[in-house]
């Protein structure tokens, strides 16, 4: 009778070693990150062309598939774009697969599906049952990284994250392969939003759980794409989705969906960073609404940041500017057509070009294009 406490008691020293050595571990390097900003956050030179650029297309994708939704892209280094989504019969079901399309000499290339769930089953030795939300990452080194939800049981609170990497431009892939975050509950990790680079070659994926409480953090990679750590940005609930700008190597906003119940309170909330993310401010009140839709901010330069967000509901998509990160300014209706559904929008912002794609109506995605010259003529139409 004497055994049973002492195993307990060994059982919770182990525990609690494992504990220690996996925040010891997990913590390393503090003072060498960094936030690595790009030539989009920099001031920008202006050229001589002044002509305003403004188009937009439909991706194409196979006639029978009837849904889309949760886009995704990047830059390849000959301008190109790389894009990815999730389209089936509906969210959630077990035809679902991660699409993709290339972008090239202003054309879409039909979309091909890459993941679904039967491969990342076998890949990982676990049943599978529905795929979604992919975020695409071009590191520094040129290597690409896909990160992609898939769910064993249950709903999206459920989901494991998987990660695949290419080499060469997106031609291969590698495996599927699960990322252990934690080694005790590995559950309930979802992405939606860009990751952001980090001075020391690595970068921060923006993460949220659903598992009863609702809240955000950012996973730190290092620069050979492994997983090193997990940083809480908020323990506010209902914080989801959290879209993450760098302003300078230290100082970041970081803004979130609000995911609370019709009739509760809709602002949509931004936290600040002085240590590269390490550490955050409280949420504080912007003074836009959130209808729980997801939402990408991004820096412009020059002390600009610019925003693509749902208002009231889903069916009015905007643009939005702001100097202080609290006081935005609406720019621009992307759509507006009530009683449709435009969502979940991603950006890219590459010296003069600014890209945009968002779920169009729940049947395809939308590529929408525009360069700084058409942005400022709009602007001239707002006082901020």
């Amino acid at each position: 009778m004497y055994f049973q406490p002492l195993k307990a008691a060994a059982l919770a020293i182990l525990i609690w070693v494992t504990y220690v050595l996996y925040l010891s571990y997990s913590q390393e390097d503090h003072q060498y990150v960094r936030f690595r900003l790009d030539s989009s956050s920099l001031p920008y030179q202006y050229s001589s062309v002044v002509t305003p650029v403004f188009e937009s297309q439909i991706i194409p994708q196979p006639a029978y598939l009837p849904a889309a939704h949760s886009s995704s892209f990047t830059m390849l280094p000959n301008g190109d774009l790389l894009a990815f989504w999730f389209a089936g019969t509906k969210e959630g079901s077990p035809d679902v697969k991660i699409w993709r399309s290339t972008y090239h000499n202003g054309k879409w290339s039909m979309a091909t599906a890459l993941v679904d769930p039967r491969m990342i089953a076998k890949a990982n030795h676990r049943y599978v049952i529905k795929v979604g939300n992919p975020v695409i990452y071009r590191a520094e080194n040129g290597v690409l990284h896909l990160f992609v939800v898939s769910v064993s049981i249950g709903g999206w609170s459920g989901s494991a994250l998987n990660h695949l990497t290419s080499t060469n431009g997106g031609i291969s892939w590698s495996e599927p392969e699960r990322i252990v975050i934690s080694p005790f509950f590995n559950i309930s990790t979802l992405v939606r939003t860009p990751a952001v680079a980090l001075s020391d070659g690595g970068f921060y994926l923006p993460v949220y759980m659903e598992l009863g409480r609702k809240y955000p953090e950012l996973l730190r990679f290092n620069y050979n794409g492994k997983f090193v750590e997990q940083i809480r940005i908020t323990a506010k609930d209902k914080m989801i989705q959290p879209s993450l700008v760098p302003l300078s190597s230290e100082k970041a906003w970081v803004y979130f969906r609000n995911a609370n119940k019709p009739g509760e309170p809709r602002d949509l909330y931004a936290s600040f960073s002085l240590n590269a993310g390490l550490n955050w401010s409280q949420p504080q009140k912007t003074n836009l609404f959130n209808p729980d839709s997801s939402l990408v901010a991004a820096n412009l330069g020059s002390g600009r940041l610019i925003m693509v967000y749902n208002q009231d509901d889903r069916s009015q998509l905007k643009l939005a500017v702001s100097r202080d990160g609290l006081n935005w300014h609406p720019v621009y209706d992307l759509e507006n057509q009530r009683g449709k559904e435009f969502s979940y929008p991603s950006i890219q912002i590459n010296e003069d070009m600014i890209d945009i794609m968002y779920t169009n109506d729940r049947k395809d995605i939308k590529h929408v294009r525009f360069n700084r010259e058409w942005l400022d003529r709009m602007l001239n139409n707002v006082q901020y």
